[in-house]
């Protein structure tokens, strides 16, 4: 998969982010597909074998990001490895913004991409930078 299409699935992905659509977000995933995260220091893997529980957890992050003031996402491609035709990854390095410009997080994240039905899809995400335990409520000032 090439560097172009990881690049505009990046694109994609960051405008159903900027739109807190969850279920734009979902869509940009493979079904089956799982998170892998650090939880208290352990390595954990969530793995949705059909769509339902992935869409209603992409539903979930969104209304989080809402809460904490989410403006804007920028994801930008620090590394990408071509694994043939249907598969790629991509570490990317994501800064999230509040509505004041502030950052709410920067950190980075790494995808391992299959080629779907509509192009390039999140099979599975090595998620070992961002804390969403740190992304309190915000209140305008």
């Amino acid at each position: 998969m090439s560097l172009q299409e990881v690049e505009q699935f990046v694109q994609r992905y960051q405008a159903a982010f900027n739109a807190l659509d969850g279920d734009a977000v979902a869509d940009l995933w493979h079904s089956p597909s799982g998170i892998a995260d650090e939880r208290a220091g352990q390595g954990a893997l969530t793995w949705w074998p059909d769509e339902a529980p992935m869409r209603a957890n992409h539903r979930a992050l969104c209304g989080v990001y809402a809460q904490a003031g989410f403006h804007a996402t920028e994801g930008r491609i620090v590394a990408h490895q071509d694994l043939g035709a249907q598969h790629s990854t991509a570490l990317l390095h994501w800064v999230i913004r509040r509505q004041d410009g502030s950052t709410l997080q920067s950190f980075h994240t790494h995808y391992h991409l299959m080629r779907g039905p509509q192009g390039p899809q999140v099979l599975l995400c090595t998620a070992f930078q961002e804390n969403l335990s740190e992304m309190k409520p915000y209140a305008a000032q």
